[in-house]
């Protein structure tokens, strides 16, 4: 609040979620001025409420003079409303223990996709390969701006025999939808996400769009758009490109999406790579098929793990007699 220029008082006040449509702004703006007696002759806006010429009427009939409503787009009052907005945005962010620099990235980038709400919940995905071998997906989940770990999954492509990205992203998503409409598995699989991210284009974002369609699921979709340099570009829907450079917090927010799932996607990749490369080598010991090598790796995990067991350990995992303990113990250890 704002007397001859200068900061007079401030208030907060905290508000329920607001169902669907509600115009929050409007409805407050009724309730904290109705019989005020001291009404300013300006009121800075974000955006006209629906039935501001009431509003305004309202407000001249309780001034005696003119009232005016003013969205500003530049200058002094525009920095004196990003004041108000920040302020908001760390009052809440104190409130629901977040900063308010992801509370203000959550706020802009449901904005810019034209969301009637911040998504809360995002599910983002990326595909990795090496040629056809080790097809993998990953997908990371941030909630409330940060990353949420405990929901994260991996996923192994099983339809696809050859490098097929869109046809690798279908098959995952739908697996991962599913899940939704039967209510089968944990407590973040069964929850419907409030924005899909894609790591990739248009042409991700036109594969996947019809899937969520055909399973009469409406959740918001878009792809991330990575430049020449494997930096964030822009944020994709199924016609055009939404440029995001301008918009500081949602840039970094997307880019921090996007460098993970690609990090958690690369890295399953690259551990199941090195099972198969080390699977193959196990492969060469006589008496030692894919069955057998699959079981030492079940109980086993990691290459040092397998390193440490014994040959007679080696024996009763894969089931094998001493001799072919022994060999597959020497190329273990040359592994």
């Amino acid at each position: 609040m704002y007397r001859e220029d200068r900061l007079f008082d401030k208030a907060v006040f905290p508000f329920p979620l607001p169902d669907s449509g509600e115009d929050i702004l409007g409805s407050f703006m009724l309730q904290f001025y109705y019989k005020r007696p001291d009404i300013p002759k300006t009121i800075i806006i974000d955006h006209m409420p629906v039935d501001s010429e009431l509003l305004v009427e309202m407000l001249e009939e309780q001034a005696k003079r003119r009232v005016k409503l003013h969205v500003p787009q530049k200058g002094r009052q525009l920095e004196l409303l990003r004041l108000a907005k920040n302020n908001s945005a760390e009052y809440a962010a104190i409130k629901n223990d977040r900063t308010g620099r992801e509370v203000i990235a959550l706020e802009q980038l449901a904005q810019s996709l034209g969301l009637s709400k911040p998504p809360r919940y995002i599910e983002a995905y990326d595909i990795s390969n090496l040629s056809s071998e080790s097809m993998v997906a990953g997908m990371v989940v941030f909630e409330d701006g940060r990353p949420l770990k405990k929901a994260y999954k991996r996923f192994t492509i099983k339809e696809q025999e050859l490098q097929n990205d869109y046809g690798s992203m279908r098959e995952v998503l739908k697996r991962r939808l599913m899940h939704i409409l039967t209510g089968e598995g944990d407590e973040y699989f069964t929850r419907t996400p409030d924005l899909i991210l894609l790591d990739g284009g248009k042409g991700h974002v036109n594969t996947i769009a019809p899937l969520l369609k055909e399973l009469g699921l409406d959740i918001p979709l878009f792809g991330m758009v990575k430049d020449d340099k494997h930096r964030t570009r822009a944020i994709a829907t199924g016609g055009r490109e939404i440029q995001i450079n301008e918009l500081r917090q949602v840039f970094d927010l997307v880019t921090r999406i996007q460098d993970e799932v690609h990090r958690y996607s690369v890295s399953f990749m690259h551990s199941r790579h090195k099972k198969k490369t080390y699977s193959s080598e196990l492969l060469t010991v006589r008496g030692i098929g894919e069955k057998k090598a699959a079981k030492l790796f079940m109980k086993y995990k990691t290459i040092a793990n397998l390193r440490r067991a014994s040959p007679e350990e080696l024996a009763v995992t894969a089931g094998v007699g001493k001799d072919v303990a022994e060999e597959l113990w020497r190329v273990i250890q040359d592994m």
